[in-house]
């Protein structure tokens, strides 16, 4: 059975998706899906389901799925230990972030450790924490960092790195941010806009309006922490967000922060790894050095 087929399928397996695949494996999607079929001619098994344009796993998909994990694992084992043996520190890290860490955190903590290990090629790839804990549990992901709480399986190591804050933020044009403190009252007649309801910052906005007792008003809905900022700048209502997620915004003044603390929460990053994936010489640099990085990370300059 040619290797190189097994790769394929497995890339295609754990993304569900030609198109991710194939941005991976850098083979155009027709080629793809022409020696998918080529492997499936080899065995007799169908592999993938078609469901209107997404493909799934067939119960044989699933099978030879869980052969081809084993299989470069254990690819991955042995490239690891020979690069110990020679004391050469490279190859591929897949890293994952839940949104905020993903896209707030992570690029800054990359770039400086690709100064030190510029051998090293890093992948990211950024969901939300669900999506995210999914990735590292079936072995697509190397490490991630996740925000929020979340309970993770048996078979995930997981270890908070630090703890940011969720706090109130709103555009300046709007008549909150002239008030000295915000009341509970204040909070029962503001419009929010609010991420999708399977992240976990909608978990924490759900868990403020019932722990007050609070109107359910959402403006808006929407998938993206970027265009939450927009349309919170907007003054289509306020938001509950991470600190780190807009302190670029509130040091210049493009949103306020409304002076609430006795309704923000602890919101906190964890280092994740799957328990029963060989960790690389790479992997190892990289947990060590985040670690050592979010040491000296600080949420203290947070203003009013």
């Amino acid at each position: 059975m040619d290797l190189h087929y097994l790769e394929i399928f497995n890339a295609v397996a754990q993304h569900e998706s030609y198109k991710k695949a194939s941005d991976i494996l850098h083979i155009s999607q027709p080629a793809l899906s022409v020696q998918i079929k080529k492997l499936e001619e080899q065995i007799g098994l169908k592999l993938f389901n078609k469901i209107g344009n997404k493909i799934c796993l067939s119960e044989n998909g699933f099978m030879l799925q869980g052969y081809t994990n084993r299989i470069f694992d254990i690819i991955e084992e042995l490239e690891n230990g020979i690069a110990d043996k020679k004391g050469y520190i490279g190859g591929t890290l897949h890293l994952g972030g839940s949104n905020t860490p993903g896209t707030y955190l992570l690029p800054e903590i990359i770039g400086e450790f690709k100064k030190q290990y510029p051998t090293i090629e890093i992948n990211l790839d950024i969901a939300n924490t669900t999506e995210v804990a999914h990735l590292i549990n079936n072995g697509t992901l190397d490490i991630a960092i996740n925000g929020g709480s979340y309970l993770y399986s048996n078979y995930i190591f997981a270890e908070k790195l630090l703890d940011d804050k969720l706090i109130i933020v709103a555009s300046p044009e709007n008549p909150y941010c002239n008030h000295q403190n915000i009341t509970r009252d204040d909070l029962s007649k503001m419009n929010f806009v609010v991420h999708k309801t399977n992240s976990q910052l909608y978990i924490y906005y759900k868990k403020l309006i019932d722990e007050l007792d609070l109107p359910e008003n959402i403006s808006m809905c929407l998938g993206n922490i970027d265009a939450i900022k927009r349309a919170v700048g907007s003054n289509l209502g306020v938001t509950l967000i991470p600190y780190v997620a807009v302190k670029f915004e509130l040091q210049f003044g493009l949103l306020k922060r409304l002076n609430a603390p006795d309704f923000e929460f602890d919101y906190s990053y964890s280092l994740i790894y799957n328990k029963n994936k060989a960790l690389s010489s790479a992997s190892i640099k990289f947990i060590e050095f985040i670690r050592e990085h979010m040491k000296d990370y600080s949420f203290n300059d947070q203003p009013y």
